[in-house]
């Protein structure tokens, strides 16, 4: 239970993060398609490059639970997110 409060704390951040870096507007997704705005692509390098960090420094340190080797098959949940991730992309018009 706590790794599922865990996960929807840390998706309701990145999420507000996101907004708050204007990144759920469709002219910063379409000019980031189109390589005239590049502010969406910095982000996410910027966010890849943070957990690649912090999952460095967890393994170094000998947390395990923050570096996972490799990902869990969720099964039914990976086909009901794709779903969730598909209809909210359409309805927000992209």
């Amino acid at each position: 239970m706590n790794a599922i409060l865990g996960g929807l704390a840390t998706g309701a951040v990145f999420g507000f993060v996101l907004h708050r870096g204007g990144l759920t507007r469709y002219s910063r997704i379409m000019g980031t398609l189109l390589l005239q705005d590049l502010k969406p692509m910095k982000f996410m390098f910027t966010a890849l490059a943070v957990t690649a960090l912090g999952l460095g420094l967890a393994d170094l340190a000998g947390i395990e639970q923050l570096a996972p080797r490799v990902n869990a098959y969720f099964g039914m949940g990976h086909f009901v997110g794709g779903v969730l991730f598909g209809v909210g992309m359409g309805l927000g018009g992209f």
